[in-house]
């Protein structure tokens, strides 16, 4: 199992969950308002760093995990220079 960490704009965190869902992946978490500072700059949410992200958390099948970053890199490829996607993949040592 591993858990993917999906960093997105707070505007695009419709697309990623149509993603999710097309991916057959039903069960997941977020945390909205995440603020910080990476390779498109600083997302503080103020008026000088305007900008929040969302941070989606989901548990998957090592299979669906490589078909489901696939898509996600397809989708980053497709956004506005500035727009931050990440994905982190993390092993998932147990499960209940």
């Amino acid at each position: 199992m591993k858990m993917l960490m999906i960093i997105c704009p707070e505007n695009r965190q419709e697309e990623v969950r149509a993603i999710i869902a097309k991916h057959d992946v039903r069960g997941y978490s977020e945390i909205q308002n995440v603020l910080g500072e990476g390779a498109t700059g600083k997302h503080l949410g103020t008026h000088v760093f305007p900008g929040k992200s969302v941070l989606v958390f989901t548990v998957v099948a090592a299979s669906k995990k490589e078909e489901l970053v696939q898509a996600l890199k397809e989708y980053h490829e497709s956004l506005f220079e500035g727009e931050g996607l990440r994905v982190f993949a993390l092993p998932v040592e147990s499960l209940f």
